[in-house]
C-alpha cells in the first residue's frame, strides 16, 4: 500500500474531471478535494486494507476507496457548513449556494464511482446497498447531534454509533465487497468499534482545545461534558449553569484554565481516554479472530498509529 494516500488522491481528482463537465463545478471540487488532500484521512485507506485483508484480485479497489474519501469530503463540508466553525476552509469562502452544490454533487459521484469500482452487476448493487444502509444510519445520528438534546452517556454512544461508527462500516466493508465477499458481521463489528473509539478520542483531543470548535464553547454534549455534568459537585457547577443558559459565553470565555483543571480533576479525561480505549482494544480483538489474525492486528495498529501522528485536531469526520 506503499503512496496508497497519493494514489486514492490523485483518483478522486480523475473521477472529478471525468464526471464534472461544468467547468466551474470542477474547479471548484478540485479545489475542495486539495484542501482535504493536506490532511491524513484513514477512510479510503481501510477500504484499501480490507481488500488486501480479504485477497482481492479483481475490482478497482482504488476508486473504490477513492469514492469513500469523496463521501466524507462532502460529509465534512456539509457538517461545517451546518455548525458554521470552519472559516477558512475553502467551502466556507465560497457563496453558500455554490458549496451545497459541490458538496451534494460530490456525494452523488461517489456512489456512481463506487458502482463502476466492481464490473458485476449484482455486486454493484450490493455495494451500493450497503453504502446507502450506512449512510442512512449517520444521517440519523447527524440529526441527534444537530439536535443537541442528548442528555447520558447511554444515548451519546447511541448517536456516536449511528453517526461515526457508520462511517468506518461503510468504508470497511466496500474494501471486503470490492474483494469479492458478501457483507461481513464481524467486520462490521470491529468497524464500529473502531468508529466509536476514533470520535472518543477526538473528544478528548478537542475538548482541551480553546477556539470556536471546543465542544463546552458550543454548548455541545459530548462523553466527557456529560460525565463531568454528571458530577454535579459544587466545583463543577458553573459548567451545568452555562449548559443550562444560566450563564452566558462571555461569563466562561475567560474560564480556560479552570475549565482544563475541572477536566482533569473531575477525571473526564482519563474516563474517556479509558472508554476509548476499551473499544479500540475491542476492535484488535476482533481481527485478531481472522486467519492471520496478529499479522493483520499489527498492520491495522500501525497504519492507525500513523494516521494518530498526522492527523489534524478538527476531524470533522468523527465529529
Amino acid at each position: 500500500m506503499e503512496n496508497s494516500y497519493e494514489r486514492i488522491g490523485q483518483c478522486m481528482k480523475d473521477l472529478v474531471n471525468q464526471w464534472f463537465v461544468a467547468e466551474p463545478l470542477a474547479r471548484h471540487a478540485i479545489l475542495f478535494i486539495e484542501d482535504k488532500l493536506r490532511e491524513r484521512n484513514i477512510f479510503g485507506e481501510l477500504t484499501l486494507f480490507h481488500y488486501h485483508m480479504f485477497n482481492g484480485i479483481s475490482g478497482d479497489i482504488y476508486q473504490a476507496a477513492a469514492a469513500v474519501e469523496l463521501f466524507i469530503l462532502a460529509s465534512d463540508m456539509l457538517d461545517d457548513l451546518q455548525d458554521g466553525d470552519a472559516p477558512f476552509k475553502p467551502w466556507m469562502q465560497a457563496p453558500q449556494p455554490i458549496a451545497i452544490h459541490v458538496a451534494s454533487s460530490i456525494i452523488t459521484l461517489s456512489q456512481q464511482a463506487l458502482m463502476d469500482s466492481v464490473t458485476n452487476r449484482s455486486d454493484s448493487e450490493a455495494l451500493v446497498r450497503m453504502m446507502n444502509s450506512q449512510l442512512l444510519q449517520a444521517a440519523n445520528g447527524q440529526m441527534l447531534d444537530l439536535m443537541n438534546e442528548i442528555h447520558t452517556e447511554e444515548a451519546y454512544l447511541d448517536m456516536v454509533r449511528m453517526k461515526s461508527a457508520s462511517l468506518f462500516v461503510f468504508a470497511c466493508m466496500a474494501g471486503v465487497m470490492v474483494a469479492g465477499y458478501p457483507w461481513h458481521d464481524t467486520v462490521a463489528e470491529y468497524a464500529a468499534e473502531l468508529g466509536i473509539s476514533a470520535q472518543i478520542k477526538n473528544d478528548v483531543r478537542d475538548i482541551l482545545k480553546w477556539d470556536e470548535k471546543n465542544d463546552f464553547l458550543q454548548r455541545k454534549r459530548n462523553l466527557l461534558l456529560l460525565y463531568m455534568m454528571e458530577e454535579r459537585s459544587d466545583e463543577f457547577e458553573w459548567i451545568s449553569d452555562y449548559y443550562e443558559g444560566q450563564l452566558t459565553v462571555a461569563d466562561v470565555s475567560h474560564r480556560k484554565e479552570m475549565f482544563l483543571q475541572a477536566c482533569e480533576q473531575s477525571g473526564a479525561i482519563l474516563y474517556g481516554s479509558v472508554i476509548g480505549r476499551k473499544h479500540y482494544n475491542r476492535c484488535l480483538e476482533l481481527v485478531g479472530t481472522f486467519p492471520q489474525g496478529k499479522a493483520w492486528q499489527e498492520r491495522l495498529s500501525l497504519m492507525l498509529n500513523g494516521y494518530s501522528a498526522n492527523a489534524p485536531t478538527t476531524q470533522k469526520s468523527f465529529r
